[in-house]
C-alpha cells in the first residue's frame, strides 16, 4: 500500500510538473459576452494584467499576433506591467556603482514597453496601474522610475487612466464609460485587508454616470461587492494569477494576501447590488493574467487573453461562449 502510495504521488508531481512548464509558456483566449439597453453599438475589448515583463516569443510577437487577430476597438491593460523587485534591484544596482539615481535606461522595463509600443499601433490602448506600477510611486527612493514608467507609456501611445474616465471608443457614441480606479496601497495590504466604503470610492472617482454602461477597470478584485454598490456594470480585474494553481470546481489555490482558497481567483463573477433605490447586476471579469513574479508558477493554469464583447440588448448574436482553448506558446 505504501508503495501504491509514492507511485501515485509520483504520478500527480509529474503531472503538476509537466503543466507547470506547459502552462508557464502558453496563454488562451477566453471570450464574455455582456448585453445592456444602454450599450448602444457593439464594442469589442482585450483586456490583459500582470504580465510582470513576461515575453512570449520575441518581443511578445505571440501576443501581438494573437490580440491583432481579435480586431478588438481597444486594449484595456489592468497593471502590473512591470516587477517592482526588478525595478528596486536595477536601483540597488545603481547606488553601488555609484550612478546617479534619474530612473534613466528603460530595461527593467522593455518587454512591457515594446508590447505596449506595438499593440498602440493596432488600436487605441488604456491602462490603469497595479501595485508594483503604485510602489514606484508610494517608495520615494524610486520615484523616478515612476515618471520614467510614465513618460515612456505615453510616449508609445498609452492612454493613462488614474482615476479619470473616457467614452469607449472614444466620440463613438456607443454609450460605454470606461472608468480608471487606482487605489492607494493601503488597500493591497498582506494578512489584512483594508475596508474600502462606497464613500472612500466616490471621493475618489466621483459618482457614476448612470445614463452609460460603466465599466471599471481596477487591479485589485478583492472590493468587487464595492464596485458594485458604486454602481458599475462591469469590472476588469487582475492581481490574482487565477490563484498560481487551479483545480477543478476549486478553482484558485493561492489567493494575494495570502491566503488559500480566495474567493475571487478567474471567470465571471456577478452581484447583485442597490445603486440609486432599484436594484443593480454587476458583473466582473477576473483575468489569470499573463506573467508571473515572486512565485513563478501556473498549474493548470495557462496565461490569459479575455476578449470581451459589449453588445446593444436588442442585437442578435451568435451562440456560444466560453474559453477559445488553442493554447499559444512562447
Amino acid at each position: 500500500m505504501i508503495v501504491l502510495i509514492i507511485k501515485i504521488l509520483a504520478v500527480l508531481i509529474a503531472v503538476m510538473v509537466i503543466s507547470m512548464i506547459i502552462d508557464n509558456r502558453c496563454f488562451v483566449v477566453r471570450t464574455y459576452r455582456l448585453r445592456s439597453s444602454r450599450i448602444k453599438k457593439p464594442v469589442k475589448l482585450v483586456f490583459i494584467a500582470d504580465l510582470h515583463e513576461k515575453s512570449y516569443g520575441k518581443d511578445n510577437e505571440k501576443l501581438v499576433e494573437k490580440i491583432k487577430e481579435l480586431a478588438p476597438d481597444a486594449v484595456i491593460v489592468g497593471g502590473d506591467l512591470v516587477v517592482y523587485g526588478q525595478v528596486n534591484r536595477h536601483y540597488e544596482k545603481s547606488l553601488k556603482s555609484g550612478q546617479k539615481n534619474d530612473g534613466s535606461g528603460t530595461d527593467w522595463m522593455k518587454h512591457s514597453l515594446s508590447l505596449m509600443k506595438r499593440l498602440a499601433q493596432i488600436c487605441p490602448v488604456f491602462f490603469a496601474e497595479g501595485n508594483h506600477e503604485l510602489r514606484l510611486e508610494y517608495y520615494e527612493e524610486l520615484n523616478a522610475y515612476d515618471d520614467k514608467f510614465r513618460e515612456e507609456m505615453e510616449k508609445a501611445g498609452v492612454r493613462m487612466l488614474y482615476n479619470g474616465a473616457v467614452e469607449l471608443p472614444e466620440d463613438s457614441g456607443s454609450g460605454i464609460l470606461l472608468q480608471g480606479l487606482e487605489l492607494p496601497m493601503k488597500y493591497y495590504r498582506k494578512f489584512r485587508r483594508t475596508r474600502l466604503t462606497e464613500e472612500e470610492l466616490r471621493g475618489m472617482i466621483g459618482e457614476p454616470d448612470r445614463s452609460r454602461y460603466t465599466v471599471l477597470v481596477s487591479h485589485i478584485p478583492v472590493y468587487f461587492p464595492t464596485y458594485a454598490e458604486w454602481g458599475c456594470d462591469l469590472c476588469l480585474c487582475g492581481h490574482v494569477h487565477g490563484g498560481l494553481m487551479r483545480l477543478p470546481v476549486i478553482g484558485g489555490v493561492m489567493g494575494t494576501r495570502p491566503n488559500l482558497f480566495p474567493r475571487y481567483s478567474c471567470g465571471q463573477y456577478f452581484y447583485s447590488a442597490q445603486t440609486g433605490g432599484k436594484k443593480h447586476l454587476s458583473s466582473m471579469v477576473l483575468t489569470c493574467g499573463l506573467g508571473m513574479h515572486t512565485l513563478p508558477i501556473r498549474i493548470f493554469n495557462p496565461g490569459e487573453i479575455s476578449l470581451v464583447e459589449l453588445l446593444p440588448a436588442d442585437l442578435e448574436q451568435e451562440e456560444g461562449n466560453g474559453p477559445e482553448q488553442n493554447n499559444s506558446c512562447d
